[in-house]
């Protein structure tokens, strides 16, 4: 990985997931011309990391059905 400098105006979450989605579409090759979409989501999933939250994945539907399989083989906790 190159060598990127990003500087972080302020401290909020937002200003830290906005120099973490630059250093992502650095890496990406991506610049501010670029897909719309992209940076949307990933200044989306960016700031669920900083914030500690877990990531939504929309593409990947396999695993929410696995889970409620899973759910549905637990026994009930009283």
């Amino acid at each position: 990985m190159s060598d990127v400098k990003i500087e972080i105006e302020g401290d909020s979450d937002a200003a830290v997931a906005l120099a973490l989605l630059r250093m992502i579409a650095s890496a990406e090759g991506k610049n501010e011309d670029g897909d719309r979409g992209w940076f949307l989501e990933t200044y989306a999933a960016c700031l669920a990391v900083v914030r500690d939250a877990d990531i939504l994945d929309i593409d990947d539907e396999d695993d929410e059905e696995l889970n409620e399989e899973e759910d549905e083989d637990e026994p009930a906790q009283a």
